[in-house]
């Protein structure tokens, strides 16, 4: 008699429905932070980027000039203002691409990281920039 009882039980469960999953909501959360963390960094590495830009055309259209003496003669007068352009800005830059990346990546999981990838090509590229930047002011 339990038996039947048991399985009349089994018979007239239904499977839970969830409408909206915690992990979708953590992960679109975590994605649209680190697109912002890209755009915040766009906007703070193009103002390095239009001095090195200027740089190089100052070491194109005058003979003398190349863009190492160019900054390093921007970092003689302004020191404190080359600083924050060429150290401060990009390395603020890595550093907060970076932890949006780990963000994305450690709520992705280890299965599709090539999704993470495609999510976050934006601050992978903030980070190239970034890094650029201070090759240019370290050469």
């Amino acid at each position: 008699m339990e038996q039947t009882n048991f399985e009349n039980i089994l018979l007239n469960m239904s499977k839970p429905h969830i409408e909206e999953l915690k992990h979708q909501d953590m992960l679109e959360h975590a994605i649209i932070k680190a697109k912002d963390a890209s755009s915040l960094s766009w906007w703070w590495l193009s103002i390095p980027l239009y001095v090195i830009a200027a740089f190089c055309m100052k070491s194109f259209f005058m003979p003398g000039a190349t863009l190492t003496s160019s900054v390093h003669e921007l970092s003689s007068k302004q020191p404190y203002l080359s600083l924050l352009l060429f150290i401060v800005v990009p390395i603020a830059s890595i550093l907060l691409n970076g932890l949006s990346i780990r963000k994305v990546y450690s709520i992705f999981g280890g299965v599709s990281k090539l999704k993470a990838v495609e999510e976050t090509w934006f601050n992978v590229l903030m980070i190239v920039a970034s890094l650029l930047i201070l090759i240019t002011y370290i050469i």
